[in-house]
């Protein structure tokens, strides 16, 4: 079974960085975090599609990362400062 602690950590993490900015809507920060962690290991989870009018859009589908990869990923973002 996972540690069900994990669920308080990522939620202070993302407090904080909210926080931070709280002129984001929710899905703006879960995307522009989901985009970094993409960016920083090979691009991974990145999925194209191009739209009828030829507009491309980018999304991310993160589904197999494990959570203490992104945990990891969410701290060094809150201790960097970065945002």
């Amino acid at each position: 079974m996972r540690d069900p602690q994990r669920i308080n950590k990522f939620l202070e993490l993302i407090n904080q960085l909210w926080t931070k900015n709280p002129d984001l809507r929710f899905n703006q920060l879960i995307y522009i975090l989901q985009n970094g962690y993409s960016q920083i290991n090979s691009g991974v989870g990145e999925v194209e599609s191009a739209e009828n009018d030829g507009f491309k859009q980018t999304g991310f589908d993160l589904f197999n990362v494990e959570d203490d990869d992104f945990l990891e990923y969410l701290k060094s973002k809150v201790q960097n400062s970065e945002w």
